[in-house]
């Protein structure tokens, strides 16, 4: 592959592309709040561990093959800054907290695909502990919403009545 670099970069772009859109990284972020239809364990195992980290696993395999690659490390670097940005101003205007927790599922994904795109040892070692983490507690949170939603039987969070906070509604 490094005896043609026109070649090697077109691979490396369509690997990228073809991780961005499984790793929900904008533009292609809008499906990752859509599949929140699915009752919570789903919803936990999508966004936790299996669905989502498919694409962070792919770009981690491929990272040491176009590290040297430039257009890889540009497009991965944008791209997860842009996600993790667009992910968290999404997640801070949603009222379903599922949703919320999608978008913000969004925003540390991009951060993992930005610290790929770094391609250091110390970045791609932090992108990997960064996914255990975020596998390990968004699953609970996850669950969580799954608790909130069956005691209160919504997950859209309202104004408070006492301290005028964002809370789920109360059941009536």
């Amino acid at each position: 592959m490094a005896q043609d670099p026109a070649f090697t970069t077109l691979v490396a772009l369509l690997v990228a592309l073809a991780a961005c859109t499984k790793s929900a990284q904008f533009p292609f972020h809008v499906w990752s709040p859509d599949a929140m239809a699915a009752i919570t364990p789903v919803s936990a195992y999508l966004h936790a561990a299996a669905v989502v980290k498919a694409g962070i696993f792919l770009l981690l395999r491929f990272s040491p093959a176009f590290h040297d690659v430039p257009a890889w490390n540009v497009l991965l670097i944008v791209a997860g800054i842009v996600t993790a940005f667009v992910g968290g101003v999404l997640a801070l205007q949603q009222g379903d907290l599922k949703k919320l927790m999608a978008y913000s599922t969004v925003s540390q994904l991009g951060l993992i695909v930005a610290l790929i795109g770094v391609g250091t040892e110390y970045a791609i070692l932090a992108a990997v502990l960064h996914t255990i983490a975020h596998a390990l507690f968004k699953s609970g949170l996850f669950m969580m919403v799954g608790v909130v939603d069956h005691a209160v039987h919504t997950r859209e969070r309202v104004a408070c009545r006492r301290c005028g906070a964002r809370c789920p509604a109360p059941s009536r």
